[in-house]
């Protein structure tokens, strides 16, 4: 088993960027992107655009690795170079999943679908009190459903951190 850790990090670009003068852009968006590439050697990255799709977010970063330590290191690196330097943070979720591949099986495997669906998912009290039975009989009827669409891919990461959620559900098509 290999435990990775992930963090799902939602950022809005500052309106400051868009007030500098191109050839600055241009030089900023450069060095984010070289650090970018450095760092997609070591771990799973992965960048959606999400402009338009969520009011106060442009760019979500999705990133892996066994170490939580070095993942987090990254993130800050991340917003102080370049255009990272403009990037404002409005979600972060951060969870862990013990997977049967190795980070370079991984990086062929997950995250290769245009579109992602992560969501923080609550268990209610509700939930809790239904029998086993019942539960069973729920995420069978999730499965059913699911499996009729073959090209989404799905992953539970267990929520860890200081987030409510009890786990964080990721979805690729």
């Amino acid at each position: 088993m290999n435990k990775l850790f992930s963090i799902f990090t939602f950022v809005r670009l500052s309106h400051k960027f868009n007030h500098l003068e191109q050839n600055e852009k241009i030089t900023l968006k450069q060095e984010f992107e070289n650090s970018i590439a450095n760092f997609q050697e070591k771990i799973f990255l992965r960048t959606y655009f999400t402009s338009g799709l969520k009011e106060d977010c442009d760019i979500l970063f999705w990133r892996m690795h066994s170490s939580l330590d070095y993942l987090q290191n990254i993130c800050a690196r991340t917003f102080s170079i370049g255009i990272g330097k403009y990037m404002e943070v409005k979600y972060t979720y951060i969870g862990v999943k013990d997977f049967q591949k190795s980070i370079d099986e991984i990086n062929n495997t997950v995250g290769i679908y245009p579109y992602l669906l992560v969501h923080p998912l609550n268990k209610s009290h509700e939930w809790y009190d239904l029998s086993d039975e019942e539960r069973g009989r729920m995420m069978k009827k999730r499965e059913d459903v699911l499996s009729k669409y073959n090209k989404i891919q799905e992953n539970f990461f267990i929520s860890y951190g200081i987030d409510d959620q009890d786990m964080i559900v990721v979805r690729e098509a």
